[in-house]
């Protein structure tokens, strides 16, 4: 990347969150992390200390309950369904196994630790993303803390402190989660010393275990460092030895050194500034929480992340929702440029296939994939409500993270042997549902789209608009590979049948409807009916006029029936939607609606809009973390796409965005790209090419033609849409055929923020916004 370390340190600076008042709040906090334990840093040291929620991925009770296959099948459900009875249904199929108390998978609530540091006045503190580091003073006290980036230690330097006393524990821990954890099997946890090092050992009643060990290193004249370990026994043999080990470390600034070069490399992978401060701010803090989110050899991130609730048993079992959290995390990793985050989801979930299978033939009765949609880090069902839990789309839109990590990537490998398996069993479940009907044409006859009328009986039917969406990508995907990958599949002819006879999108006059039969009466929080044009891509706007009037008539009806019941995870669907069919204003829109009304100061998600701005009926406040990352994706769709392999630049922005640029956005086809925008007008641009092949470009100066400048020569091109063949590790600039490159073109702009631009995010004594 172009853009040197010094000026992403200066860049990312301007919008590091800073924090005047003490943290009364834990969804008001400091959050630090590295892919596999967390830290959020908040409390109030006049009367508290300092308060650090720990978590870690791997903290889980797994075990699970196995329904008795004479009623949990299919066939049992479609009666239930049919004949309405709803109480029998959620009965049958969720409440036995999550409402009776029986035991179930789900992530553990986590100790606390606690610093104290005497009665102190003041707490002021910074979170600097560059390095991934918070900082502050606690009345006369100046302090550090960083969640090493490859270590599970987390290191708090504290100086000018008169004395300094720690505690770990579960005692903050509501009573429902102690009458839980007791009936469960839960011992207290065993605490211990040795000399100057502490721990906490927590034993897992089905085997296992987790240690937070801690110790104070004393560095001179009232410097303190007070060095945290969390490991598990997924971690080691000896979790207590290994704690122990690492909070002995021969070198406290090599420690740190690692931990910045790690967060610096991260910096460098791409950038993006926007004449839009406060969405700038929350696109950096949402790369950073990306950042401190997963990592290749870990666990997927859940739904809170490494920051699960403090106090409290996690909301939904802070599992792995496959109806869209889960994929709405991974979105940013693709044009980000980040791709060897989504290693985690793909490692995790290719080890559930066998598991899938052999699910699929228990409940359907045939051969494919379904893995349900709650569910633990190796698919332990969770059991959530009846509607969603069996939607055949959890697997395959899960499966279309597998798709969009071959299409940035071009790693031919990952699709034969990871990408191709996944989706052809998915589609396999797909046609063993299908039915003929009287027109001659595919039906879906039963099925359910995701938490549409909250799982209730009376909102299942035919033909849902996101399951015709999907059967019809998962057959242009998979005649795609067996093309890519000279494959002679006999399963192919299939394929094409599906294409050719599959019923039409389920729609009237207001656009695409849910189900046959049933519109999209109100607004609903998950926009699911509208997976056609995003994520599958497989509505378009260059598409048929009948696909562009259909297109065009939903998201007329989408704005009719408003927000009353969205929540905060939907902002950045909805904001992709609109960049897709190239509304920016609307896109734009809903990306600043969930800056200001669906977070916290700490832009901490909340789903509801809990300060009540009037954007939906929802007012609680349970975090989940896709809701941002959701909006960081979508920031990058209304700058760059790619869908259909045709580079598009600045496709939806809206109108008062005339100054913006992006260095090493990721495209299809493993492309990377930088432009600017200056002045309404493209200036250069930059593409680099990772594995050779096609390059195609939707010209931003149709009139005008261009020229390529790579390694050969110069190419001049004409027309509206232009391509040339690449060369794989070759960079090309890309200019109008009536100009010349200049330096000043060339160069990367980011942003330089006046002070009133500065620090959007953290507590202040008096609100922004």
């Amino acid at each position: 990347m172009r853009v040197s370390r010094e000026q992403m340190r200066d860049f990312l600076g301007q919008h590091d969150p800073v924090w005047e008042v003490p943290v009364l709040e834990w969804d008001h906090g400091i959050p630090l992390g590295n892919g596999h334990i967390g830290a959020m840093l908040w409390g109030d040291p006049a009367e508290t200390g300092l308060r650090i929620s720990l978590d870690k991925y791997d903290c889980w009770e797994l075990r699970e309950q196995t329904p008795d296959p004479e009623v949990y099948n299919w066939e049992h459900l479609k009666q239930l369904v049919t004949e309405h009875r709803d109480a029998e249904a959620r009965e049958e199929f969720r409440d036995r196994y999550r409402e009776h108390g029986g035991v179930y998978p789900t992530r553990l609530p986590m100790p606390r630790m606690g610093i104290d540091l005497g009665s102190q006045p003041t707490f002021e503190a910074r979170l600097g993303l560059y390095g991934a580091q918070a900082e502050g003073t606690i009345g006369d006290v100046r302090w550090q803390a960083l969640v090493h980036a490859t270590r599970n230690i987390i290191c708090i330097d504290l100086q000018g402190a008169e004395s300094v006393s720690v505690a770990v524990g579960t005692d903050h821990l509501n009573e429902e989660a102690l009458e839980k954890l007791a009936a469960w099997g839960y011992e207290q946890p065993e605490r211990g010393e040795d000399c100057d090092r502490c721990w906490l050992r927590q034993r897992l009643p089905a085997g296992g275990e987790y240690v937070v060990a801690w110790q104070i290193v004393r560095r001179g004249d009232a410097h303190d460092v007070v060095l945290v370990s969390f490991v598990t026994h997924n971690d080691a043999d000896d979790p207590l030895a290994e704690a122990l080990a690492l909070i002995a470390p021969d070198d406290l600034d090599s420690l740190r050194d690692e931990h910045a070069q790690w967060w610096a490399d991260y910096w460098q992978r791409s950038a993006l500034t926007v004449p839009d401060a406060h969405l700038e701010a929350l696109y950096c803090i949402e790369m950073y929480k990306l950042g401190c989110s997963t990592r290749a050899d870990g666990l997927p991130i859940s739904l809170q992340g490494v920051w699960t609730v403090d106090g409290e048993m996690p909301p939904w079992s802070g599992d792995y929702h496959l109806d869209s959290n889960l994929q709405q995390s991974y979105w940013p990793v693709y044009a980000g440029n980040r791709l060897e985050l989504g290693e985690s989801l793909y490692q995790t979930f290719d080890q559930c296939m066998d598991r899938w299978r052999s699910q699929c033939r228990e409940f359907f009765g045939f051969d494919g994939i379904w893995g349900g949609c709650a569910m633990g880090p190796g698919g332990e069902r969770i059991y959530g409500y009846h509607g969603v839990e069996f939607w055949p789309g959890n697997a395959a839109w899960l499966a279309h993270g597998w798709w969009l990590h071959w299409l940035y990537s071009q790693d031919r490998d990952f699709l034969q042997r990871r990408a191709f398996p996944f989706l052809k069993g998915c589609l396999q479940t797909y046609q063993g549902l299908l039915e003929e009907g009287e027109d001659g044409r595919l039906h879906l006859p039963l099925a359910y789209s995701p938490e549409w009328g909250e799982g209730t009986t009376a909102r299942y039917g035919a033909d849902p608009a996101c399951d015709i969406a999907l059967m019809r990508w998962l057959a242009q995907a998979l005649l795609e590979s067996v093309a890519t990958l000279g494959i002679d599949d006999p399963d192919a002819a299939g394929w094409r049948e599906l294409l050719d006879r599959l019923a039409d999108y389920p729609q009237g006059a207001d656009g695409i409807h849910v189900t046959e039969g049933q519109p999209l009466a109100h607004s609903h929080r998950h926009h699911s009916h509208l997976m056609g044009i995003h994520p599958m891509g497989v509505l378009t706007v260059d598409g048929s006029d009948e696909e562009r009037d259909l297109i065009e008539r939903s998201m007329n009806h989408l704005v009719i029936t408003g927000m009353g019941q969205w929540a905060g995870h939907g902002m950045g669907p909805s904001a992709m939607i609109a960049a897709r069919v190239a509304r920016g204003n609307m896109a734009w829109l809903h990306c600043d609606i969930y800056a200001r009304c669906f977070i916290t100061p700490a832009t901490i998600h909340t789903n509801g809009d809990y300060r009540r701005f009037g954007m939906t009926r929802f007012t609680n406040r349970p975090m989940t973390i896709e809701g941002g990352f959701a909006i960081a994706a979508a920031l990058m769709e209304m700058v760059l796409q790619s869908w259909g392999g045709t580079i598009r630049l600045f496709p939806a922005i809206p109108d008062h965005w005339h100054d913006l640029c992006f260095e090493d956005l990721r495209t299809e086809g493993a492309f990377t790209v930088s432009a600017a925008l200056r002045d309404g007008e493209v200036a250069d641009v930059r593409i680099a090419s990772e594995v050779g092949g096609t390059c195609r470009l939707l010209s931003p100066w149709p009139d005008r033609g261009i020229i390529v400048r790579g390694p050969d020569g110069d190419l001049e091109l004409e027309g509206d849409r232009v391509q040339w063949q690449t060369e794989a590790g070759s960079q090309y600039l890309v200019f109008a055929a009536d100009g010349e490159p200049s330096e000043e073109n060339a160069a990367p702009a980011l942003s330089v923020r006046p002070e009133r631009e500065r620090h959007h995010f953290g507590v202040k004594r008096h609100a922004r916004f």
